[in-house]
C-alpha cells in the first residue's frame, strides 16, 4: 500500500479556525474544492470529518469529485445533557442521518464518537445501542470512538469494543506507543487512526518561536529538530514518516489550508524511507504540552 493511501485528509479546518500555526483562518470554498480533488486525484485512502465541524460536511458532499475512492469517517455530536434518555437513541440516529444528507451519501466506512465524556454520563447505554442500530442498519461499515489517552481508552472499552479507534500520535507525545495499547488495539483487529501528526503545527514551528506556554517543550524539540536538520529532513517529512513507520497505524490524519500544503506533504511521503535513529526516544513529555485540550486559550 502506498503512503498516500494511508493518508487521511483532515477537515476541521473547513469549517472552523485551527492549529495553532494557522494564521490564515479558514480556506475559501473554491479552495476546498481544489484540494478535495487534488486529495483523490492523488490517492489518499481516508477523509476525516465530524458533525461539530460547523459546515464542513456540507462542504464535502458539495465539492467532493464523484469519481473518488476515499474511505470517509465522521464523528457524532456530543450528547446534549438535557436531552431526554429515551430519545438519545432517536437523536443518534437523527444526527447520523443529518451527516449522510450532508455528505450526500448512504453509509461511511466509520462513524466514531467524537466526545468520550458521553460514556461516562448517565444514559451511555442508549449510545452504544444507536452504535448498533448504524451498524444494523448498514449506514456504517465500521463504529468507534476518537480519544485523548489511555484513561479515554479504558472508559471505552468498558462500554463497547471499538472497531476504529482515534488517536494521538507524534514525534513527541509517543505514550499508546510506550505503553503497547496499540499493539494491543491491532492485535484485536481494531483499525487505527492517528491523527496530531503535527500537534497543530506546533512541530512544524521553530523550537525558539513556541509560545511561552511550550518552554517546556523546546529543548526536546530541538534536538530532534537539530537531528532532522544533519540528515537534511525537513520536519515535515520527519513528523509524516514517524507516524507511518508505526506498523500499527493504518492511517495518517492530516490537515491542511491551501492545495500548496497537500502537495508538500504528498512529494513528503514520495520521499525514501527515513533512518529510526532519527527518531530516538526523547525525554518524557508532561501530557500538558501535547493535549490541545489543556493548553490555554493564549497559547493557541
Amino acid at each position: 500500500m502506498s503512503s498516500l493511501a494511508r493518508l487521511g485528509l483532515g477537515t476541521v479546518q473547513f469549517g472552523l479556525d485551527y492549529g495553532i500555526s494557522n494564521r490564515d483562518g479558514r480556506p475559501s470554498e473554491a479552495e476546498v474544492a481544489a484540494i478535495l480533488a487534488h486529495a483523490v486525484d492523488a490517492g489518499v485512502g481516508y477523509l476525516d470529518t465530524a458533525a461539530s465541524y460547523a459546515d464542513a460536511e456540507v462542504l464535502i458532499g458539495r465539492h467532493l469529485p464523484a469519481h473518488h475512492d476515499l474511505r470517509i469517517v465522521t464523528k457524532l455530536p456530543p450528547l446534549k445533557a438535557d436531552s431526554a434518555r429515551g430519545n438519545r437513541v432517536e437523536l443518534t440516529m437523527r444526527a447520523m442521518e443529518t451527516s449522510l444528507e450532508r455528505l450526500r451519501l448512504t453509509k461511511v466506512h466509520a462513524v466514531l464518537v467524537h466526545s468520550v465524556g458521553d460514556l461516562a454520563e448517565p444514559g451511555w447505554e442508549t449510545l452504544v445501542e444507536a452504535l448498533r442500530l448504524i451498524k444494523q442498519k448498514a449506514l456504517a461499515t465500521r463504529v468507534g470512538v476518537s480519544i485523548y489517552d489511555e484513561g479515554d481508552l479504558d472508559l471505552v472499552q468498558s462500554r463497547f469494543e471499538p472497531e476504529l479507534v482515534q488517536f494521538p500520535l507524534n514525534v513527541l507525545d509517543r505514550r499508546l506507543v510506550f505503553t503497547g495499547r496499540l499493539a494491543a488495539l491491532k492485535g484485536a483487529g481494531v483499525e487505527l487512526h492517528a491523527r496530531s501528526v503535527f500537534l497543530q503545527g506546533l512541530l512544524l514551528m521553530p523550537a525558539k518561536a513556541l509560545p511561552q506556554f511550550f518552554a517546556p517543550l523546546r529543548a526536546a524539540l530541538e534536538k530532534l529538530q537539530a537531528r532532522w536538520a544533519a540528515a537534511e529532513v525537513p520536519p515535515l517529512a520527519a513528523c509524516l514518516h514517524y507516524v507511518l513507520g508505526q506498523s500499527q497505524v493504518d492511517a495518517a490524519i492530516v490537515g491542511v489550508n491551501r492545495v500548496h500544503e497537500f502537495n508538500e506533504i504528498a512529494a513528503a511521503l514520495s520521499a525514501p524511507p527515513i533512518c529510526p535513529d532519527l527518531f530516538e526516544p526523547v525525554e518524557a513529555i508532561d501530557p500538558a504540552f501535547v493535549d490541545p485540550r489543556r493548553w490555554p486559550k493564549a497559547a493557541q
